[in-house]
C-alpha cells in the first residue's frame, strides 16, 4: 500500500514540476508552450493570417462548385420511390 502512495507522490510531483513554485520559474525564464516551439526550425513558416485567407479561398472555391454542379444539372433532384 506505501508503495502505492509513494508512485502517486511521485506523480504528483512530476506533474507539478518537480517541487517547484510558478514564480521561481518565470523568474529564471521559464518557457511556455507556445515559446518551446519558437526555434530555429527548417520547416514552412506561416502566419495565421495566410492560413485564415487560404482556408476561406478554398471554402468559396468548395461552395461554387456546388453552385456550378447545381446549375449544371438543371437545380433537380433525383426523384426517390416509394417516399
Amino acid at each position: 500500500m506505501s508503495e502505492k502512495k509513494d508512485l502517486i507522490k511521485e506523480a504528483l510531483k512530476r506533474r507539478q514540476g518537480g517541487g517547484k513554485s510558478p514564480s521561481k520559474s518565470s523568474e529564471t525564464g521559464g518557457q511556455s508552450g507556445l515559446n518551446f516551439y519558437s526555434g530555429d526550425v527548417s520547416s514552412l513558416k506561416v502566419q495565421p493570417n495566410t492560413v485564415l485567407i487560404i482556408s476561406l479561398v478554398y471554402l468559396g472555391i468548395v461552395v461554387l462548385l456546388h453552385i456550378f454542379s447545381k446549375l449544371r444539372s438543371g437545380g433537380t433532384e433525383t426523384p426517390t420511390e416509394g417516399v
